[in-house]
């Protein structure tokens, strides 16, 4: 018996009367040749799991909400498993092979966008840079294999990579992003994102054009947007971003 896992231990776990660490999950699911999300308590297989939970959880703006990641990874987990480390673990098992994949899933793109959130709070998010442009890129194709109905994950995971990337001041491809964007939007005809789409136009116009007065037409349709869907905390942080803004590019 490995030193990892005494009899004692694995009777404890197996009767319940006691709960394993992550490094003895991982060790069990090792030896048993299993994914170690599939040994989470009430583990049900992942396509179902995110579906039930992506309208709640994706439906909801994120930009400048960075510190409520953890309650929405917390929501996710915690409906399969009751652990926090689910998503971390999910994660860990499926990003390597997503990251190979030119077609993605619907279920694909889910985990992309939670591979967002997760970089928009890393000290180190550089350093995944060419990693995100990659997904990035494939993102764009994917209304070719995608279901109307389900455009609007490629909106939300396109807008939280964009994020990630303004984050770290790497902007080349934007105004492919925003074409993709405004493509969905003119197809869905739903426009809850739009304050976030002209906030990326301002910051364009203010970056590449130089022009004040474009720019500050977009903020101000930004703001009128999010008003009109009763967001008024996205309106106060529109207006926070639109003022640091000034001051970086004039």
């Amino acid at each position: 018996m490995s030193k990892e896992l005494t009899v004692r231990q694995l009777s404890r776990i197996e009767s319940g009367a006691s709960q394993p660490s992550l490094p003895k999950l991982a060790y069990i699911a090792r030896r048993l040749g299993v994914p170690v999300y599939s040994l989470m308590p009430d583990f049900s297989a992942l396509p179902p799991a995110y579906l039930e939970l992506k309208y709640q959880i994706l439906r909801e703006p994120i930009y400048g909400k960075e510190e409520e990641y953890d309650k929405k990874e917390a929501c996710l987990d915690t409906s399969r498993t009751r652990r926090p480390e689910y998503a971390e673990l999910i994660l860990e098992e499926h990003m390597s092979q997503i990251i190979e994949k030119e077609v993605y899933s619907t279920n694909d793109m889910l985990l992309i966008r939670l591979f967002f959130y997760q970089m928009l709070i890393r000290k180190d998010l550089a350093k995944f840079i060419n990693q995100i442009e990659k997904l990035m890129l494939f993102l764009l194709e994917q209304k070719k294999v995608t279901k109307l109905e389900n455009f609007f994950i490629i909106r939300d995971t396109l807008i939280s990579g964009m994020c990630c990337l303004e984050k770290v001041g790497v902007t080349d491809c934007f105004n492919d992003y925003l074409s993709c964007l405004q493509e969905i939007m003119d197809k869905t005809q739903d426009y809850q994102k739009k304050p976030l789409v002209f906030m990326f136009l301002w910051k364009q116009a203010l970056r590449e054009e130089r022009d004040f007065s474009l720019a500050e037409s977009f903020y101000q349709s930004s703001k009128t947007f999010a008003q009109l869907i009763g967001d008024e905390f996205l309106v106060k942080k529109l207006t926070e971003e639109w003022q640091e803004d000034v001051k970086k590019y004039l």
